[in-house]
């Protein structure tokens, strides 16, 4: 298994749904950003969604996590 890292990536989904349920564990509200570790953030972007914007690495990290 791999582990989380977190090295300040966030995700927007900002589709026509309230939220984005990726039944992983994350639930992505709409508009609402999310700090998330790497592997969350590449598992997501996988999915090919074009409604879901991931930022690139900030390597700040503010104690949130999606884990």
């Amino acid at each position: 298994m791999k582990p989380c890292i977190f090295t300040g990536r966030t995700v927007i989904y900002y589709g026509g749904e309230e939220y984005f349920d990726d039944h992983k564990g994350h639930v992505l509200m709409q508009h609402q950003p999310l700090a998330v570790c790497n592997k969350t953030a590449g598992n997501l972007a996988a999915l090919g969604r074009d409604d879901i914007f991931i930022l690139p690495s900030t390597y700040h990290y503010d104690g949130g996590c999606c884990c």
